[in-house]
């Protein structure tokens, strides 16, 4: 009973507000918001579903639970945008959430480096096996893996919380290193303590990585696409100047070098 009403509790709390903004901001996606509920629902049957009910007796449910928390949840609350939410829904942008502690940590060699560590620290150690019979373990568990897992994805999947350089290319860049990052504590998992719950672990990885790529790549598409309308948009206020657009810029600075001169 007491894992129930925490989930339902957590759901409640994560879920209403999210809800509440969606529902008054005109525009937001209805897609975001199905995939933010259907992350919460995940994550109450993780908590307090099959996995929970069945981890004292049947160690591979509890994997199963801590593997779909990690990766799949924390992907899901990445990808309905929360934060964008909040901060549409309120005007304005928090100054924290950009924060140099909060860049760094969730900078995604960082966080999946870190979260990879919180994985393998859980199996290795007495955590895990505490967890199957101390509910107040095993919600410790489930609550670090959601935020492991969001911290992994955040700055993947959230164009408007990173610093300016990091554009679609060297965002995918990353992604390709954090999604071997990823399945190493699967690996040391099966290696050292069990091969099933580190295929498990593994396994879950899996189908996250090319939905991740696709929606790099449309981000990417679209930031070309803001980015020729800016030049487009530069050079249409240079014409209506009456100034040359056909003029390389290596020239037009160059003759703007010898007026200079000139003039002195």
């Amino acid at each position: 009973m007491m894992l129930e009403l925490v989930a339902s509790g957590l759901v409640l709390v994560l879920a209403a507000p999210y809800l509440w903004q969606a529902l008054r901001l005109p525009g937001w996606a209805q897609w975001r918001t199905v995939v933010y509920l259907a992350s919460c629902a995940l994550l109450w049957w993780c908590l307090a579903g099959t996995p929970a009910q069945l981890r004292p007796t049947q160690g591979s449910w509890g994997v199963v639970g801590v593997a779909l928390t990690d990766v799949l949840v924390g992907f899901g609350f990445v990808v309905a945008a929360p934060i964008r939410l909040w901060e549409e829904s309120r005007g304005r942008r928090a100054a924290w959430i950009r924060s140099r502690l909060i860049q760094v940590l969730g900078f995604p060699l960082v966080s999946a480096s870190l979260n990879g560590v919180l994985i393998v620290v859980a199996f290795t150690s007495p955590w895990f096996a505490r967890s199957r019979s101390v509910d107040s373990s095993w919600i410790a568990l489930i609550l670090a893996c959601v935020l492991g897992g969001f911290l992994t994805n955040l700055q993947l999947l959230s164009p408007d919380v990173v610093p300016g350089w990091m554009t679609p290319g060297p965002r995918m860049a990353l992604s390709l290193v954090d999604g071997l990052l990823d399945e190493l504590p699967g690996i040391v998992v099966m290696v050292t303590v069990n091969p099933v719950w580190g295929g498990i672990l593994w396994g879950a990885v899996q189908p996250v990585v090319v939905p991740m790529i696709i929606l790099i790549l449309i981000d990417w598409i679209r930031h070309d696409r803001r980015v020729a309308r800016n030049v487009d948009s530069a050079l249409d206020s240079i014409e209506a100047a009456g100034g040359s657009t056909s003029t390389p810029w290596w020239i037009t600075e160059r003759s703007s070098d010898e007026s200079a001169s000139g003039e002195r």
